[in-house]
């Protein structure tokens, strides 16, 4: 099921279900949606936190259920990734998303989230989060893609080679999710992923934590964005000695990913300054 394309005053709630937000940084992001043409919804718990949190893990689910049951809200768009969404999974109300699908935005940590809806048979859209959304160049787009998903669904924004539902998001919760109820159904499907701030071996321990587990078998092809900032285990990176790993990204792809499914490189997705809209699932 896909959430309905949004139209001009249309209501967008924004959530905090990772990092804790501010006053601030929701005014700004309320004014955006303002100037897009929709209508800002400020829940009064948005500011709350709870060590690196949003709240606690109940407030957190409580403010995303409420806005999957208000059915005058059609999406709700995170402030923030970092962490803790994963938490959030046994307490979302998956029969109000099925009931009436909300647009979940998002991307980074959110990934957790675009698994569950995809899990309830629900599509989202992989985006930049509403705390970042000024600084990317493909602001404007998202505002194109929640009014029309199509051009920004199967790949299509993407130029793949073949339209397929797209499933993924960032490598490091995707890897945390292996073996639980929410890990997305990657059959057939481009498993599209990105990542940032990782030690290159942690790395290759998810390519082959997704090979042993079947993963790479059973998805069409990988779409691969950007993974910056990574860390090795040398000096340069705070290490005692330098012991570096021996191997980039292409060098873990080559060694895990079967022979024959195809890899498309540097697609416009994840932390830099390109974060383009993708609809998942």
């Amino acid at each position: 099921m896909q959430p309905r394309p949004l139209s001009s005053g249309d209501r967008i709630a924004l959530v905090a279900p990772a990092r804790f937000t501010t006053t601030e940084a929701a005014a700004e992001a309320a004014e955006a949606i303002s100037a897009a043409g929709f209508e800002p919804v400020v829940p009064p718990g948005l500011i709350a936190r709870d060590g690196q949190f949003g709240g606690t893990d109940a407030h957190r689910a409580e403010e995303l259920n409420a806005a999957f049951r208000d059915p005058s809200i059609r999406a709700v768009w995170a402030m923030r990734g970092g962490y803790g969404s994963a938490r959030l999974l046994p307490l979302l109300d998956g029969a109000a998303l099925r009931a009436d699908p909300t647009w979940i935005i998002g991307f980074s940590d959110i990934s957790a989230l675009h698994a569950w809806a995809g899990h309830h048979g629900v599509a989202s859209l992989h985006a930049a989060v509403a705390g970042t959304q000024a600084r990317t160049a493909d602001a404007e787009l998202l505002w194109s893609a929640l009014r029309n998903p199509e051009p920004f669904a199967a790949g299509r924004c993407l130029g793949l080679p073949d339209e397929r539902p797209v499933v993924g998001g960032n490598l490091s919760v995707l890897f945390s999710l292996l073996g639980s109820p929410w890990f997305p159904n990657v059959d057939g499907a481009w498993l599209l992923v990105e990542d940032l701030d990782e030690y290159v071996y942690h790395l290759d321990r998810m390519w082959n934590s997704f090979k042993l587990a079947g993963v790479l078998d059973r998805m069409h092809g990988l779409v691969v964005g950007e993974f910056l900032d990574l860390r090795d285990n040398t000096r340069a990176f705070g290490q005692i000695s330098d012991n570096p790993f021996g191997r980039d990204l292409d060098d873990m792809l080559r060694e895990h990913v079967p022979a024959g499914k195809p890899i498309v490189r540097n697609v416009p997705v994840g932390h830099g300054r390109e974060n383009r809209p993708v609809v998942l699932g």
